[in-house]
């Protein structure tokens, strides 16, 4: 009886196998794909970096236009004093108040036509881009809906793979079941490895003959170098 359960081990380890394969070639773009996928998602990545980039100048001009009017109600408020000075004095203050608002205020109006400048160029940019953009969006869903379409008779293999699956583990006792699961997880998903002349086919263990003989008897062994179980095929009848 056990003998039979490591034979159902065994091809369970062969479906998840498969399985394992199918489901990495679902993932896998073809080239035909990969080209204008690559050209798109630059082209995406390119057009964010440009919009970014123009919502932070916007973002800044707002803080510089708020900065000009604030000093230019300042200088209005310098040279509303300069009508009441009473003194050479003050004059003097009051004059020095006013060139110093007017040349952060030049200063401010100089940025204020850079970011418009910078702006202006960016915007273009992104509009370029833009308008190129249609014609490689067609065809990057024409070369998805082609690799998608492709996929069809992958994705019955793996349907096809995953109630094989489901049978073998349905037929399992729990507790057999929980060992090969655990084994699987600790070893990379390879929980039942075949026995080659007389070594473990994964590392290389060499399998003492007595433990070769519990396996003919049917005993469920485990490999003693990685602790996998082990599966020896049965002589051609």
């Amino acid at each position: 009886m056990l003998n039979n359960d490591v034979e159902k081990l065994w091809e369970l380890q062969q479906v998840l196998s498969e399985l394992a394969d199918r489901e990495k070639q679902l993932n896998i773009k073809p080239e035909s794909f990969a080209d204008v996928d690559r050209e798109y998602q630059t082209a995406n990545e390119e057009m964010q970096r440009l919009q970014e980039s123009l919502d932070t100048m916007a973002k800044e001009r707002r803080l510089v236009d708020g900065e000009l009017a604030d000093q230019q109600e300042l200088l209005k408020k310098y040279q509303g004093t300069l009508m009441q000075v009473k003194n050479q004095q003050q004059y003097a203050a009051a004059w020095k108040e006013i060139d110093a608002t007017r040349k952060h205020v030049k200063e401010l109006e100089d940025s204020v036509l850079k970011f418009m400048t910078d702006a202006e160029g960016v915007q273009k940019e992104l509009d370029d881009r833009k308008a190129g953009f249609d014609d490689l969006k067609s065809r990057y869903d024409d070369a998805h809906d082609a690799w998608q379409h492709s996929l069809g008779d992958l994705r019955s293999e793996i349907e096809t793979l995953r109630k094989k699956q489901e049978q073998i583990e349905a037929g399992l006792a729990e507790p057999l079941k929980r060992e090969f699961w655990r084994i699987a997880k600790q070893r990379g998903g390879i929980a039942v490895v075949r026995i080659v002349g007389d070594t473990c086919s994964a590392c290389r263990t060499r399998v003492r003959p007595a433990l070769s003989q519990q396996m003919k008897r049917g005993d469920l062994i485990h490999c003693e170098g990685c602790a996998r179980i082990l599966y020896m095929e049965r002589p051609a009848s």
